[in-house]
């Protein structure tokens, strides 16, 4: 037995290694979701994908509330990546999250009413392989950031631009972050850029209004959580939505970040607290179940003020 004594300590030396290489693996990577990659469209500048995160547990059988995440970038720039944290946290408590590709200025020469109609193709796509996804199809949740929180808002409350009837596959809920909520009269004093306010005009007259969802608030506009830095020039537009959402007896929420400007969630310790406040939303309205996995000790500086709160 002499030769065990020998390599004992290399053993143990092995085993420690082995033990904190699997700790490790069970922390950061056996809960981690799967992802997938679909193409949705064809269109004449190339092919458009979107990417879902799927739960640990996920099965074809399961019928999940879904959550769709469409980047920002002033329909300019941006891309598929962006939301990709929030989408990892949704799929670890349990929901299929989608991130969406669609034209942009820079890659695709295209305006926002493009942007738009891509965002409903994808919404359409979603509703028709629902139950591959193992998704519940009245439980779609529209979200995204900037611009793309104006699509994630024209997808519930404004009509598919090639005149597609969607009305039947509207999002039951929407969660936006600091979204673009107007396109009629851009100015720089709500911090569109003069590019953004070009390519609004390129957009035929009729979409500006159409795509437009501050113009189009009633009674059928779904359960909103908005969320916006108090030092956003587009704040006045997540106002007017918030109080007009509110008098039609819709159930919206406006929250505001203190000293923050445009695009403030995308950094800590704001990702956390939008996202925790997204989780919050989602558990009051039945979606989402069981505690948070963002520890509020943790952001406790970063206070969201309800500017505008459901009545």
């Amino acid at each position: 037995m002499s030769w065990l004594r020998e390599f004992w300590p290399w053993l143990l030396g092995v085993f420690a290694i082995c033990t904190v290489l699997f700790i490790l693996y069970t922390l950061f990577f056996s809960n981690r979701p799967t992802v997938r990659q679909f193409t949705y469209k064809e269109t004449p500048q190339g092919k458009l994908t979107l990417e879902i995160h799927l739960p640990r547990d996920w099965s074809e059988d399961d019928r999940r509330p879904a959550v769709l995440f469409f980047f920002g970038g002033g329909w300019i720039s941006g891309g598929i990546q962006h939301f990709s944290w929030q989408a990892d946290y949704l799929a670890r408590r349990g929901v299929v999250a989608v991130r969406v590709d669609y034209r942009v200025d820079s890659r695709h020469h295209t305006t926002p009413d493009k942007a738009a109609e891509d965002g409903f193709d994808a919404l359409l796509w979603l509703h028709q392989h629902s139950a591959q996804l193992g998704i519940n199809p009245h439980q779609i949740v529209s979200s995204g950031g900037s611009a793309g929180g104006h699509i994630a808002a024209c997808l519930a409350m404004c009509n598919h631009p090639a005149g597609i009837d969607m009305t039947s596959m509207r999002p039951a809920l929407l969660v936006l972050f600091n979204p673009v909520l107007n396109l009629v009269n851009p100015t720089a004093e709500e911090e569109f850029t003069s590019r953004e306010i070009e390519l609004i005009g390129m957009m035929p007259e009729p979409s500006v209004t159409s795509l437009s969802p501050n113009l189009h608030i009633d009674g059928s506009t779904p359960p909103t959580l908005l969320m916006f830095g108090d030092r956003d020039g587009l704040l006045a537009q997540g106002n007017f939505f918030a109080e007009k959402a509110l008098s039609e007896g819709v159930p919206a929420t406006l929250l505001t970040a203190e000293g923050q400007a445009h695009g403030f969630f995308n950094r800590e310790p704001w990702r956390s607290a939008t996202t925790l406040a997204m989780d919050h939303f989602l558990l009051e309205q039945g979606y989402l179940f069981g505690t948070p996995l963002i520890d509020e000790t943790v952001i406790e500086k970063a206070v969201m003020k309800k500017a505008v709160v459901e009545k």
